[in-house]
């Protein structure tokens, strides 16, 4: 189940709030930059602050003078998460390989880039030993180009973030489960209009031989006549 994000929480600004039956009560705004591999946190306690008010003001502060510092986020770090196995060296790039049924290996870089929310583009290039540094900046640059564009369309990193926030949650699982409940529901109509049709067949039984056994004795009764 996923965690819900406090309300108070912004960009690069998480809200802190203990339970209250805790042991130690901590009640703050933490803030949180990562850039070129380091992470830069500093909490500001309400206590400290005069509040809640206080301690935001305070930490809205020295988010912007952090950032201010700070070199901008590459768009290739937006959108995307690291892999340990990846061996190119660049975000959402990969190498792959395959042999032909001639047993010739084609080498390609394949990219791959989440252009908007819900939606991934992947490319392919084939590359040789000789034009490979060509090809993978082609690759690079498609990419780029690709995250500029959605930067552009959903305003910047801070409006990324936010649609992100604003995801749904989980859907409730279909009502489906209520057929298993239906048809238990109608087992017993079912088995009582069994139940009720059987006494009636019962006693309609007696009647029906009695009719086929008649019937002999009115043919005979016919040939006498004649």
């Amino acid at each position: 189940m996923r965690r819900r994000s406090n309300p108070l929480s912004e960009r690069n600004i998480k809200r802190i709030d203990t339970r209250s039956d805790a042991s130690k009560q901590t009640h703050g705004f933490q803030v949180c930059i990562s850039r070129e591999g380091g992470l830069h946190t500093k909490h500001f306690s309400d206590s400290l602050y005069g509040g809640v008010k206080g301690s935001l003001k305070a930490a809205r502060s020295y988010r912007d003078e952090m950032l201010g510092q700070m070199s901008p986020l590459e768009a290739s770090r937006i959108a995307h998460t690291a892999n340990k196995k990846n061996k190119s060296g660049h975000v959402g790039i990969s190498y792959r390989k395959y042999k032909t049924a001639k047993g010739k290996v084609t080498r390609l870089i394949a990219v791959s880039v989440r252009a908007e929310k819900g939606r991934t583009i992947s490319k392919v290039y084939r590359y040789t030993k000789d034009d490979h540094d060509a090809v993978l900046n082609e690759a690079i640059a498609f990419r780029e180009k690709a995250l500029l564009d959605r930067l552009k369309r959903e305003g910047g990193v801070t409006g990324i973030l936010k649609s992100a926030a604003k995801a749904p949650t989980a859907k409730a699982a279909p009502a489906k489960a209520a057929k298993p409940a239906k048809k238990a529901a109608k087992a017993p109509a079912k088995a009582a209009k069994k139940a009720a049709k059987a006494p009636a067949k019962k006693a309609a039984a007696p009647a029906k031989k009695a009719a086929k056994a008649a019937k002999p004795a009115k043919k005979a009764a016919k040939k006498g006549r004649k």
